[in-house]
């Protein structure tokens, strides 16, 4: 009876972890070093749990046992974010971002399907606020809390694409002409507050030894029997070697709240589109 209860917990904790696996690859694509240093923190929790109590049901089942798991998820996290970062090139030629990053070591791509017209799609797109984000609103929240503000404020109403020039948001827009494709950029430094670039022209000019470019943009483009795809890519790249490690550990700690950010901003603006279409004779 016990042999068999055993393997029914084993069994839940699969499909638990499996189902979980699923759900984080929708929402947070594959990437190696982030999901690895993200793996060595969650064993190392599990060690540091241990040492007090050993968690026989992951496997712990001495303090001995413990230590070592915390020290190899230590380990596995550190290696993670340390892990170099190669300039890599797009496999998705982007005219819109090519103008202004071609080269990049860190980078996110996501993309979403929808059956509306094109133009209610880039309509929604410039339309969609925060408030039509309740997971992203719960992520800035926790990471609010992180930070020590616990006092939490209605979600803004306003379109996100209005609220990114507001002042001190050091967004840049670097190419708005083309309602199927918004590119915005930022600059910055690791240790030094920004500096005074304000135009797409200052922008890709900064090449700042400890400085660091971001770029993303929002597309819409029309595929076969009317469906639409509207994606979302970001690039950064860190000018020196410097930028580039601390940058690397930044990046690779933020990247699934990043990644789920994007993805749900994506579904708020499918689902917009939907709504307007539908509401449109």
């Amino acid at each position: 009876m016990r042999r068999t209860t055993k393997l029914v917990v084993l069994a839940l904790t699969v499909v638990v972890a499996v189902a979980f696996l699923a759900v984080a690859l929708h929402y947070v694509p594959f990437s190696a070093p982030s999901y690895l240093a993200w793996a060595g923190i969650a064993a190392a929790f599990v060690g540091l749990a241990s040492l007090v109590r050993p968690l026989r049901f992951l496997g712990v089942r001495t303090r001995r046992h413990a230590l070592a798991v915390a020290l190899g998820g230590v380990g596995l996290a550190v290696t993670a974010l340390l892990w170099p970062a190669a300039v890599m090139r797009s496999a998705r030629p982007d005219p819109g971002l090519d103008r202004f990053l071609t080269e990049y070591q860190f980078c996110e791509y996501h993309e979403v399907h929808v059956r509306a017209p094109v133009e209610a799609v880039e309509n929604a797109v410039r339309r969609v606020s925060l408030a039509d984000m309740p997971a992203a609103v719960l992520l800035l929240r926790l990471r609010a809390a992180a930070g020590g503000q616990f006092r939490a404020s209605p979600p803004d109403t306003r379109p996100i694409l209005d609220t990114m020039f507001q002042p001190g948001s050091g967004f840049l827009a670097l190419d708005t002409d083309d309602p199927g494709e918004l590119v915005y950029g930022m600059v910055g430094f690791v240790h030094k507050p920004p500096p005074p670039v304000k135009t797409a022209e200052e922008f890709a000019a900064f090449t700042a030894p400890d400085g660091i470019r971001a770029v993303f943009d929002l597309r819409v483009v029309p595929e076969a029997d009317g469906v639409v795809r509207v994606s979302t890519e970001t690039r950064c790249f860190a000018n020196g070697d410097e930028a580039r490690r601390t940058f690397a550990g930044y990046w690779r700690l933020i990247y699934p709240g990043s990644a789920i950010i994007r993805r749900v901003w994506l579904d708020a603006i499918v689902d917009r589109a939907v709504r307007d279409a539908a509401a449109t004779p």
